[in-house]
């Protein structure tokens, strides 16, 4: 494509040089050839890097070094990528998913639901990006290249729906901008990111942006930004659909829930309707997640009872209370769990069913908000009996340090901690020392196959290392 076809659809119309374009980016390092650079604010000096790479043409809100201005770089991007791959967007029945925990598994449950009902529905992840084939997903909300080039894809192999997880900040950094969503649903709100975000305050106000894009919302009636939530969607004309696990003045509300090993049964009550549903799934929270799944299928157009029938087929996701098969006396299950709240409502799921001790490994990420770190330890030692703590990925920070912000809040507890810095030998000494009838929680990495220390990502599959440790 033209450089000045490009350009054309932010309002640039003067082109001296025209050129060819294959590639957009705002990372100066994957510029190649026939690359348009985006710099944003602050980030000129990698305008040199970004030409030596093989970028022809820099677009910038400052217009220096030959750059082509434009006021609003983030906005401009993602307008530019769905120019590029000509708006598939546009074409396409687009449904949001945001909070802070439960918008992988609401996700994937929800693309389960339409892809099984007809609709071919494509899924953009922080686990999985399923469009064509499943390819394991680097971040929950790609930039907007790759957004545009997905959603492209699905066009072209006939998709109708496509589900996208939306991330605060990949809604702060407008990488969904213009894109207009259905349905947007939203899960909760509990502390995380606060190292970008520096506020819960800024947190929240990022995630209900999502909401001034859509047609319906499906928000979650418990949470204490609901009403917030609601008045901002309807003050952009939008429709809302609440769903509550506790509460009958929800437009959808689950009653008598039976919690088993295995599975949970409940029923949901709408106006004149009831219906029974059945989770092959563990975890109280994922009756809030199955409740939003189900009423952004019934906004499609999907029964009630055509969601519960569905659902009774869904299993666990990647990385999401997710049980090995280890063959051994004592379960271990993987978890993402990694903020205070996650971790809590993990442990206190899994207590429900453990006949002997619930052990815990966990350790908290590098560069990421170190205020949760001292509650989390908290949360371990109060919630389970054996606590190992050892790193997550550890970025740039010294791991040891980490480790002992997360045991300042164990102190004067009785609950066992051990610490192991190596992340495997940890996993080791975990697991003999579980016995019979205990489950052992990793939590943190979930999905997640690689450990980042520094700069570099290592491989680290948790699943691999525990079936290689057995062994």
């Amino acid at each position: 494509m033209k450089l000045s076809a490009l350009l054309c659809s932010i309002g640039i119309t003067e082109v001296e040089k025209d050129v060819e374009i294959g590639f957009i980016t705002d990372n100066s390092k994957e510029c190649k050839d026939e690359t348009l650079f985006v710099c944003h604010d602050g980030a000129e000096k990698y305008i040199t890097e970004a030409r030596k790479n093989g970028a022809v043409a820099v677009l910038s809100s400052s217009g220096k070094d030959g750059s082509f201005k434009t006021k609003e770089t983030r906005k401009a991007f993602s307008t530019l990528c769905r120019f590029f791959f000509g708006y598939p967007d546009k074409h396409l029945r687009l449904i949001a998913v945001t909070g802070t925990c439960g918008k992988t598994t609401t996700a994937s449950m929800l693309s389960f639901i339409l892809n099984l009902s007809g609709k071919k529905t494509g899924l953009i992840s922080s686990a999985v990006n399923r469009i064509s084939d499943e390819e394991e997903a680097k971040m929950t909300t790609p930039d907007p290249f790759l957004i545009s080039k997905m959603l492209h894809e699905l066009l072209s192999k006939g998709g109708e729906y496509c589900v996208i997880e939306a991330s605060s900040q990949g809604i702060e950094q407008e990488r969904l901008f213009g894109l207009e969503f259905e349905t947007a649903i939203f899960t909760n709100l509990t502390e995380d990111h606060l190292d970008y975000h520096k506020t819960k305050e800024n947190y929240k106000n990022a995630k209900k942006k999502l909401f001034s894009h859509c047609k319906t919302a499906v928000l979650n009636f418990d949470d204490p930004c609901f009403s917030e939530f609601s008045s901002a969607v309807k003050a952009n004309g939008g429709n809302v659909l609440s769903y509550s696990a506790k509460s009958d003045e929800a437009d959808f509300t689950a009653k008598n829930l039976s919690v088993f090993e295995d599975h949970m049964d409940y029923i949901l009550v709408s106006n004149a309707l009831i219906q029974r549903f059945r989770l092959n799934l563990r975890g109280e929270f994922n009756v809030e997640n199955s409740l939003a799944a189900t009423v952004a299928a019934f906004n499609c157009g999907i029964s009630i009872e055509n969601c519960s029938n569905i659902l009774k087929n869904f299993s666990s996701v990647k990385g999401r209370m997710e049980i090995l098969d280890t063959d051994t006396p004592f379960r271990v299950i993987i978890d993402y769990a990694h903020t205070p709240d996650s971790l809590r409502r993990s442990l206190l799921s899994l207590r429900r069913f453990c006949k002997k001790r619930l052990i815990l490994l966990f350790g908290c990420g590098g560069e990421r908000e170190k205020e949760k770190r001292a509650k989390m330890g908290l949360i371990a030692v109060n919630f389970a009996d054996v606590v190992f703590l050892t790193t997550d990925n550890p970025r740039n920070e010294n791991p040891r340090e980490i480790i002992d912000e997360i045991l300042s809040g164990t102190k004067g507890t009785k609950t066992p901690v051990f610490v192991r810095e190596n992340r495997k030998e940890a996993i080791a000494l975990a697991l003999k020392t579980a016995k019979p009838g205990d489950i052992l929680l990793l939590s943190g990495k979930g999905h997640e196959k690689f450990q980042q220390i520094g700069n570099e990502k290592f491989p680290f599959d948790e699943r691999e290392i525990v079936r290689k440790l057995l062994s």
